[in-house]
């Protein structure tokens, strides 16, 4: 499961678009700009040698689900870059974490049913070479639950991180939400399930979600809604990242200072000043010449994760687009695997980065639009039992005394088999929006 850990971190920086910036001669200097590194009279200090996590190769994926997952979270990744509006035409800065999206997906699948359930298959490739997937979806979920529960264990402040990835569903009060549903969503993902007054009482509403997220992040996110939520709202599926790591090999300390920031590459001018990081020493690095970039590695402590740059040779918007627009699994996992330990003085921007977002424009273009359609919606396992259910449906629940995921898949096969007469109805509910945010403090002690 370590490989995994390591692919998240350089989600995150793929996610993370605004490093498309150059300080003096880059804002990032790799080992192929010596002289201007020379330049720039930045302290040379002896440092041991940091180990790229298993020489930065990918390890063997224990089972078919462990590889389906990753390749899942890489999926997510590259989708959202591609479908998020081209970083040449905003100079907003945008951060998103992967594997929380990923994190929401599942469980909102957790609880879908017909072609909710069906579309977030297809996004996070469930069916993509498991037989009767639609009946075993728990093999996924107990991989992935196992997944969140390492990243998390990695994680103390002994060991200088603390990872919180915090999903929530916050659902109208006049649709119950199935006790089975809360304690399977909990126990897999530590998730919360709370019914809220959308309709009535809007400004409340708003509130028990902004303590959430402010709890959920210590206090690092403090609002996730900057209004209130509109009454007629009955889901909204809210994502948030907290992540604080040390690096291992600290910046400098007193060498932070104001240097020119190139927000279009190095050849065009600037008046942009912005604080510059330096640090110096062994460091996973690769120049590939097939892509037409660099990739260089800031590993935290414990060297159990690292932070991935990818920086375009001839670094410029549009050179930094391209790559971002071709990038694939195949190529992420191969400018990691190739990184290997070089000597490098570097400048890196000390940044704050906090953004929200709106994934249902985005969702909608990976495939998944049932989700927000009221009359297509089916979040059947989510809602609580109505009596249109038939007993068989309805004694199973109220006998459960295990809440595990297999009862969820039992539940939904017996409701796939009764959808076939009209005695079935579908709750109603359905997603108004899709909120995820991530904030970043990238500084001299590390990141978070």
């Amino acid at each position: 499961m370590t490989y995994h850990l390591g692919l998240i971190s350089i989600f995150l920086l793929a996610g993370l678009r605004s490093i498309h910036g150059q300080a003096d001669s880059g804002a990032l200097y790799f080992p192929s700009e010596s002289k201007a590194v020379q330049n720039e009279n930045l302290p040379l200090m002896p440092a041991p040698a940091i180990v790229p996590q298993y020489n930065s190769a990918p390890l063997q994926y224990q089972s078919f689900v462990n590889q389906l997952i990753s390749v899942a979270i890489a999926n997510v990744t590259l989708s959202i870059n591609r479908l998020m509006p081209p970083r040449s035409r905003s100079n907003e800065n945008l951060v998103f974490s992967p594997i929380s999206i990923t994190a929401a997906l599942a469980l909102v699948l957790l609880g879908s049913n017909g072609e909710t359930f069906n579309e977030i298959s297809r996004v996070l490739g469930l069916q993509a070479g498991i037989s009767d997937i639609d009946y075993r979806s728990q093999f996924f979920h107990e991989r992935f639950s196992d997944l969140l529960d390492k990243l998390v264990a990695t994680a103390g402040f002994q060991l200088g991180h603390d990872v919180r990835v915090a999903n929530a569903l916050f659902v109208q009060d006049t649709y119950p939400i199935r006790e089975l549903y809360k304690n399977v969503a909990n126990a897999l993902y530590e998730a919360s399930v709370v019914n809220v007054d959308f309709q009535n009482d809007p400004t409340n509403a708003g509130n028990v979600i902004n303590e959430w997220v402010a709890r959920s992040t210590r206090g690092k996110i403090r609002q996730l809604l900057a209004a209130d939520p509109p009454r007629e709202t009955t889901v909204i599926l809210s994502s948030a990242l907290y992540f604080m790591a040390e690096w291992e090999r600290p910046f400098f300390e007193h060498s932070t200072k104001r240097r020119p920031f190139y927000p279009d590459g190095r050849k065009s001018p600037t008046d942009i000043e912005v604080d510059m990081m330096a640090n110096g020493g062994l460091f996973p690095y690769f120049r590939d010449r097939r892509l037409g970039c660099e990739i260089l590695g800031f590993p935290y402590k414990g060297n159990r994760s690292t932070m991935y740059v990818v920086m375009p040779v001839n670094s410029s918007k549009d050179n930094l687009e391209r790559i971002l627009s071709t990038l694939t699994i195949d190529d992420l996992e191969q400018l990691v695997s190739h990184t290997v330990l070089t000597e490098v003085i570097t400048v890196f921007p000390k940044m704050i980065i906090e953004s929200t977002i709106d994934l249902e424009d985005t969702l909608k273009q990976m495939g998944i639009k049932s989700l927000f359609n009221p009359r297509e919606s089916n979040l059947a396992l989510l809602g609580d039992i109505k009596p249109t259910y038939n007993n068989a449906v309805t004694n199973f629940t109220k006998n459960i005394k295990n809440y595990d995921v297999n009862s969820i898949d039992t539940i939904r096969q017996l409701i796939n088999q009764q959808s076939r007469d009209n005695s079935y109805l579908n709750p109603g509910l359905y997603a108004d929006q899709v909120i995820h945010k991530v904030y970043v403090d990238i500084n001299e002690k590390g990141t978070e």
